[in-house]
């Protein structure tokens, strides 16, 4: 699908990117346990620990070259293409949107434009979002991480541990009082002023909590108005038909590509995976969460431990499949390009550049363009019935 700037997709760019939950606290985040994450705690990657690799410098345009192709690695020498891979055949029912993935595009967009209207006249209740100051102690002594002041808490969401958000429920604005809980087994620990070690597994806390407002938030309805004032002028879209045929457009070009990316991932065959690809990914992930555990006072280990593994290693050990997926996914792409010779235009060379560059570095910036070039090419080459 070409680049395209208009607001309405940069928004949906926008939700599609969010692959992550950023913890506002670290100390009150629900320890997760879940059968996924305690087998993977005891796996170990097969990649490695994460001990192996070099996550905090990482580059997103490592191991990279100025066409967009990975450094000294031939792609058709690890993949072999299957034969048909430029007429490939699909179906137009696998192509199609639902209404159901229609209206949870309409309804990700309202959620988008939801508005905070403050709560008067009545005590705090599920749904609403609660400001609250609170400070929290074991045995008497504050712990790192258990102290917030200004803090905005949905009351209902369980993103605090267990019985947390229920004590705020019926207090008034104004209130100040004491909400008792249990860490779960497990609950890594935290520090007192001193850097002292708390141990925080199984024990009671106790924390002062203020609530200081109470607020709801009230999602637009969607109408012609609504569509015209919003998007009339950035996407010439001015009435809800025009939206929805917007999304299944949408839909069904991302439906395209996914479709022609499974059907060569299924269907093509793989040597052993050059490590330097594998590692490319394996560090942007790790990078990733780390920024995520050092801006909260954590490192890798005890933020693996928020989601419900032991350590890092564990947490890096479940993603092994997705690193495997991306790396098998870009060496698809570049055998595509070697074999049909393949290259993005100077235009879109420089608009890749405009829009990544900045971010991701040049090079990333030229194997999104060679990416989306090939896909174009799929595309172009296939069949539709």
């Amino acid at each position: 699908m070409k680049n395209n700037t208009k607001k309405l997709l940069c928004i949906l760019l926008a939700i599609a990117a969010a692959v992550c939950v950023i913890f506002a606290c670290f100390m009150l985040t629900k320890h997760k346990q879940t059968d996924s994450a305690s087998s993977a705690a005891a796996s170990v990657s097969q990649f490695g620990s994460v001990a192996d690799f070099d996550y905090e410098a990482f580059d997103y345009s490592d191991g990279l070259d100025e066409n967009g192709y990975w450094s000294g690695i031939k792609a058709l020498d690890y993949v072999t293409l299957p034969e048909d891979f430029g007429s490939i055949a699909l179906k137009e029912n696998d192509l199609t949107p639902t209404e159901d993935e229609l209206q949870q595009q309409v309804d990700n967009l309202l959620n988008q434009y939801t508005s905070s209207q403050p709560v008067t006249g009545r005590a705090a209740q599920s749904g609403d979002v609660a400001n609250i100051d609170y400070t929290g102690t074991v045995d008497g002594v504050a712990f790192t991480g258990g102290t917030a002041t200004g803090y905005d808490l949905t009351l209902g969401s369980g993103s605090f541990i267990d019985g947390f958000e229920d004590q705020i429920i019926g207090h008034n604005v104004g209130d100040t009082f004491d909400v008792t809980v249990t860490f779960p087994d497990g609950y890594g620990d935290s520090t007192d002023a001193e850097g002292n070690t708390i141990t925080l597994s199984g024990k009671e806390a106790v924390f002062s909590v203020t609530l200081n407002s109470i607020s709801e938030s009230v999602t637009p309805e969607l109408t012609d108005e609504w569509v015209d004032s919003n998007f009339g002028i950035s996407d010439d879209l001015h009435t809800v038909d025009q939206l929805r045929s917007y999304f299944n457009d949408a839909l069904y070009a991302t439906n395209y590509e996914n479709a022609i990316v499974d059907y060569l991932m299924s269907n093509s065959t793989f040597k052993e995976l050059p490590s330097e690809i594998t590692s490319y990914y394996i560090r942007m992930f790790l990078n990733y969460y780390n920024q995520y555990a050092t801006a909260y006072g954590m490192d890798l280990n005890a933020f693996a431990q928020t989601q419900g593994y032991t350590d890092a290693d564990a947490m890096l050990a479940a993603s092994d499949a997705y690193f495997e997926h991306l790396a098998k996914q870009d060496l698809i792409l570049q055998a595509v390009a070697e074999t049909k010779s393949l290259a993005p235009t100077q235009e879109e060379l420089d608009d890749a550049n405009s829009t990544y560059a900045d971010t991701y570095g040049e090079n990333r910036a030229h194997l999104n363009a060679l990416q989306s070039c090939v896909l174009d090419w799929l595309e172009e080459n296939s069949t539709v019935a």
